[in-house]
């Protein structure tokens, strides 16, 4: 599986690069909403799915997550994020989230759903 990880926090993607590295996955780094964009842009079909911060540099991950979705209706995208809000929760889902996890989050569950969407994924017609 291949992964767009856009998240600013070098630490929690470094985290993240264990867990993902451990299921064998391929992961993208960016580390800013405009570098995550072009990553997606560029190549889009070269993704599975795409884990979005939302408090980025350069472009805020709600406005990469609009951008995505005309893009790419299809791709699963789940939020990551310290936005805890119900509205920003709401929000981010009606953009096009299939997915909300809330920081701090289980590196563990977050593989798990990662599992979960792309098997949706894989079996939708």
């Amino acid at each position: 599986m291949k992964i767009l990880m856009i998240e600013d926090n070098e630490s929690v993607a470094q985290m993240m690069d264990m867990f993902f590295k451990k299921e064998q996955w391929d992961v993208t780094n960016a580390y800013d909403g405009e570098s995550g964009l072009e990553a997606f842009k560029n190549t889009p079909d070269d993704f599975d799915i795409i884990t979005l911060d939302l408090n980025l540099p350069k472009m805020d991950g709600m406005q990469v997550a609009q951008e995505i979705r005309k893009i790419s209706t299809s791709v699963p995208l789940i939020m990551l994020t310290a936005r805890d809000t119900e509205s920003d929760q709401v929000l981010g889902l009606e953009l096009g989230a299939d997915d909300y996890v809330t920081k701090p989050f289980s590196p563990i569950t977050l593989v798990a759903r990662i599992k979960a969407l792309h098997r949706r994924a894989e079996t939708a017609p």
